[in-house]
């Protein structure tokens, strides 16, 4: 008997030290958790201006083919794109850009309604956006979160094609970065999107109130 259980004691010992070395062999990478970032900032305080009885929805934004990627791109020269490995955008910048700036014209109180994308109501104005820049910009003593926007306000009110159109206007920023990290990065991308965010919806205001007299 004593003889038996030494056996089953080897066994066990022989299972035990395969199951370690194996555990060793498979951990020989290091796993790196992927860290995801969302654009943040208190919705802008605009002035005291009168509320128009008008609604407007948003139509889904578009973005450049080099930045329709949750990838947090960063550039140092116009020749040559590049992206941090373990952080990304927690969702494509187009919709993260679109559903803030909802955000804060819905905060800012000026429109009787304004309203997503994925809305069915009928409106009496469309807004439609383009990001044509989003990366972070390298510099030798400098970094620089860029972000441009193209905005299209169109009155949904008229049937002529080429009479929908009230204003196309492009809204750039570059914001230095005071950490020096990805983390930074978010944190001046949105900066950057807070100074632009209170010109495109008082321009909007404006054309949609000129548009009524």
């Amino acid at each position: 008997m004593p003889r038996k259980f030494n056996n089953i004691n080897i066994l066990l010992c022989i299972i035990f030290i395969f199951l370690v070395l194996q555990g060793c062999t498979s951990g020989g990478k290091r796993s790196y958790e992927i860290q995801n970032y969302l654009l943040d900032y208190s919705a802008p305080t605009l002035g005291n201006l009168t509320k128009l009885d008008s609604t407007i929805r948003f139509n889904r934004f578009t973005i450049a083919a080099a930045y329709n990627t949750q990838n947090m791109i960063f550039r140092s020269d116009n020749y040559s794109l590049d992206f941090f490995s373990y952080n990304r955008w927690a969702v494509n910048p187009a919709d993260m850009v679109a559903d803030i700036l909802l955000r804060d014209m819905q905060a800012s109180g000026l429109f009787h309604a304004a309203l997503s994308r994925y809305s069915v109501e009928e409106t009496n104005f469309l807004l439609e956006g383009g990001v044509g820049e989003f990366f972070l910009q390298v510099e030798k003593n400098r970094k620089l979160a860029v972000i441009c926007l193209e905005i299209t306000l169109k009155d949904s009110r008229k049937r002529e094609t080429n009479r929908r159109i009230i204003f196309q206007r492009k809204y750039r920023h570059e914001e230095l970065l005071t950490e020096q990290t990805p983390r930074g990065y978010c944190q001046a991308m949105s900066q950057a999107l807070k100074t632009i965010s209170p010109q495109i919806i008082t321009d909007v205001y404006q054309a949609i109130k000129s548009s009524a007299n």
